[in-house]
């Protein structure tokens, strides 16, 4: 009887760890003055049908552009517009300086269709996905042509999923990741008894069950583990200097685990910051960091690997923004 009421309580737990009520889309980047296409695209590999929109960068004579595209990836039970992180406020930041925007929602999440939740798992194939499209699919805006060049930004969840995928995926030439963690599992552990009340005993049943009823393995969530496949296109890894939840020495593991040769890596903690939330805090000096970080990296010719030299005040090859104090600060 204990071991069915263990194995009952463990199914039950990992359904309502995967499954959550999807947040509907109530806005969108026609409020704050830009235009936009509506898109669907399909993951990579297991074809679910994602939506998004696609947002023009715009240049200083106000023309549109779409040669270099930044895939915005939200965090968990969230959506592309989530205004806790500011998704749809910094993507606006972002086409305002030049950058087209590919922002969508994760499988299970907004108006993509109904998944279970796998901490970058299976969404990290919804990124691929949107590479594809960027790459393949049917134009957004025909008149302003296939996108030279795809870098990312993803905040918590996302950034994990971001970082995952962009090890797979070499035309990912320059990724932003704000708030990822190294490693999903000793968040799940902690997590689980204390949002559900349950005993810690009971977190490995929950684990397994969501890896025998849905095929996710928490336990090869480990962007740490592949973070240096990324080198040697550039990484920016973002955190919150005061974020409890996912805390900085997750950043400093990725860091570590990315410097391997040629990397061009920068680590930026954000003062008073705590989870997901640098871009409210820092404000305009956040965009000046992340927009500085992009121009040089989505600018240059697509990195070999070789000798790197950096001049004075670079950072691992690029040009650190006024104001940064070395590799973390």
């Amino acid at each position: 009887m204990l071991a069915v009421s263990y194995a009952g309580l463990s199914i039950y737990s990992a359904t309502r760890l995967v499954y959550a009520p999807q947040e509907p889309i109530t806005t969108t980047p026609a409020a704050l003055g830009l235009a936009y296409h509506d898109v669907r695209f399909r993951s990579r590999g297991d074809g679910l049908l994602l939506r998004g929109w696609f947002i023009p960068g715009l240049l200083p004579d106000g023309r549109m552009t779409a040669r270099r595209v930044i895939i915005v990836v939200h965090g968990a039970r969230a959506n592309r517009t989530d205004p806790g992180t500011g998704m749809l406020d910094f993507s606006a930041e972002l086409a305002r300086h030049g950058f087209a925007v590919l922002a969508f929602d994760l499988r299970g999440m907004g108006q993509s269709p109904p998944a279970p939740l796998s901490m970058g798992y299976f969404e990290q194939r919804d990124v691929l996905g949107a590479v594809d499209f960027l790459r393949s699919g049917p134009l957004p805006y025909s008149r302003l042509g296939r996108p030279r060049v795809i870098g990312g930004w993803g905040v918590s969840m996302g950034a994990a999923t971001l970082l995952l995928a962009a090890a797979r995926e070499p035309a990912m030439r320059a990724s932003v990741a704000d708030s990822a963690y190294a490693d999903i599992l000793p968040i799940l552990e902690r997590e689980i008894p204390g949002r559900s009340g349950l005993p810690p005993a009971v977190t490995p049943g929950i684990v397994l069950a969501a890896w025998t009823l849905y095929g996710i393995d928490y336990r090869a969530i480990r962007p740490v583990d592949v973070v240096a496949r990324i080198a040697p296109r550039p990484l920016l890894l973002i955190q919150g200097a005061a974020d409890t939840f996912i805390p900085p020495s997750n950043a400093r593991l990725l860091a570590a685990a990315a410097r391997v040769p040629h990397a061009h890596v920068q680590l930026w903690l954000v003062p008073g910051a705590t989870h997901a939330q640098g871009f409210h805090v820092a404000g305009q000096a956040y965009v000046r960091r992340v927009i500085a970080f992009l121009r040089a990296s989505l600018s240059a010719p697509s990195p070999r690997a070789g000798r790197v030299r950096c001049a004075p005040h670079e950072v691992g090859g690029l040009p650190t923004p006024a104001g940064a104090r070395g590799d973390e600060s």
